[in-house]
């Protein structure tokens, strides 16, 4: 029954019905609304349906075989019903998929017939007729890459052939909610009734870093063929699921970035523990690896005892004005503690320790005794759940980092280095614009949609930077190389 006018409104709101809902239940039925809920229920149960005629079809052997060749042949796995590439690999399968009659398991007279050839030929005749003309015309799409050029979250979204140009916009309810214009998505555009519709689309959004690639791929096969050719989605279909493999497993799967010391040595945690005879022998041996610091520097840290005595200090194994190392002077190379009867050297890599040993052995001779080294790697101690004094240290940092970036001061500062990097950004040559400047690139059509990627990138990284962007230093870039942000 519908609710009376001053009735609380149904969708939960706590607002009475005439304030909420009443106007849009009212109002008249949305055209493409109403095509999309018919292609919605002509469609029901077509996936399983195409599903049981590729196996009668093709036989049993055929799905691991597709997998394969989806996978590109370089996995040894068989099917996975949970693989994350599902939402892409089973429309392939099913619209797309043709085996190789040389080396396929599957009858030599269903070699040459898709699974949906081979389903319109024994259901086609009895098939309602809106569902007749989506499995046609989901059979004559291709996949491809599109651009989000605009959404309305809960409705759709205006999508963009990447490769081709060419534009539609797609009705799809729940994967229209998180979007943003400028994301990126390889999937099946089905048009049908005056709609589009996405038949198959990837599992995560693609972010605009990834358009520069994929201009440079167009750029590439276009002297071929035309661009706009849609021929070029089927004769390129081997690239372009390769191109789409390759970003996905990078996004799904991502890898630990590697990471270096000054030196560029991969960061390994050496602490080196020896047994001394004399904390001050020690100091005295090793105060100059603190290069650049004097004695009564180091010294204002230490300990001494009543009578005067060195009983704990600190040292800082430093490189100072070295030229071998031009622009790295005062790095600091590890930590040298020493306290009665011992000695302990914190470094960040092998080579390091390697080096700080001999030094100090040198230096010390036998008046120290290596005992151990305790070797940590980056990922242990990612992995090594913190002590609470820990987690306590670290939730005070934290604070700390957002107290201090809140100070208008620290704001304006961060404002000021990222306009100066941003004004020379433009002149900067770039390696994902093939080595040009942004104020170059902006010249020729394909530099200039790589350069507005670019900077849809550089507007999400900023975004989430802390403190926030201001979005003001990109609309300057834009203006400055021309450009006009898509509404």
């Amino acid at each position: 029954m519908k609710p009376g006018r001053n009735d609380p409104c149904p969708c939960g709101s706590g607002k009475k019905y005439k304030h909420c809902c009443l106007l849009k239940d009212d109002a008249p039925p949305d055209p493409d609304d109403l095509a999309w809920r018919r292609v919605m229920r002509a469609t029901e149960g077509l996936p399983a349906a195409l599903l049981r005629t590729a196996k009668s079809h093709f036989g049993a052997a055929a799905l691991d075989e597709a997998w394969d060749e989806f996978n590109l042949w370089e996995i040894d796995e068989p099917f996975d019903p949970d693989t994350p590439h599902m939402p892409v690999f089973m429309p392939w399968f099913l619209f797309d998929w043709l085996p190789d009659s040389e080396t396929t398991d599957v009858p030599e007279a269903a070699c040459d017939t898709t699974a949906v050839q081979a389903y319109l030929r024994t259901a086609g005749q009895r098939l309602d007729p809106l569902t007749r003309r989506y499995v046609e015309a989901a059979a004559a799409a291709r996949f491809s890459f599109h651009e989000i050029v605009s959404c309305t979250p809960g409705r759709g979204f205006r999508l963009r052939d990447v490769l081709l140009g060419s534009e539609a916009d797609v009705l799809e309810r729940k994967g229209s909610t998180g979007v943003t214009p400028g994301d990126l998505l390889y999937a099946k555009v089905v048009p049908i009734e005056g709609i589009a519709v996405l038949e198959g689309c990837t599992p995560v959004l693609i972010p605009p870093r990834y358009k520069t690639g994929l201009i440079d791929f167009r750029s590439e096969v276009s002297p071929e063929q035309d661009s706009s050719n849609a021929n070029l989605l089927c004769d390129y279909d081997f690239e372009l699921r390769e191109l789409y493999l390759s970003i996905a497993d990078e996004l799904l799967y991502p890898s630990a970035p590697a990471v270096a010391n000054t030196d560029g040595d991969p960061l390994e945690f050496h602490t080196l523990v020896y047994d001394i005879d004399s904390p001050r022998q020690a100091f005295d041996a090793l105060k100059d690896l603190a290069d650049g610091m004097p004695e009564d520097e180091l010294l204002q840290g230490a300990e001494l005892d009543a009578a005067g005595d060195l009983v704990r200090a600190e040292i800082l194994w430093r490189r100072a004005g070295n030229p071998v190392h031009a622009g790295m002077e005062n790095t600091t190379l590890g930590t040298i503690r020493i306290a009665p009867s011992r000695l302990e050297a914190d470094v960040n890599s092998a080579e390091r320790a390697a080096k700080l040993r001999v030094l100090i052995e040198q230096r010390l001779g036998d008046h120290a005794r290596f005992r151990i080294a305790k070797v940590e790697s980056l990922q242990s101690l990612m992995d090594r759940k913190r002590t609470p004094q820990e987690e306590a240290a670290a939730r005070e940092r934290q604070a700390e980092h957002e107290r201090l970036a809140a100070l208008p001061e620290v704001q304006a500062k961060i404002a000021e280095m990222m306009r100066k990097h941003y004004r020379s950004w433009v002149d900067q040559k770039i390696p994902a614009l093939g080595d040009r400047t942004p104020r170059d690139a902006v010249r020729d059509p394909d530099g200039r949609e790589a350069v507005e990627a670019l900077i849809n990138q550089a507007e999400r990284d900023g975004a989430a930077m802390k403190p926030p962007l201001d979005p003001e230093i990109l609309t300057e870039v834009r203006a400055v190389l021309g450009l006009k942000k898509e509404a």
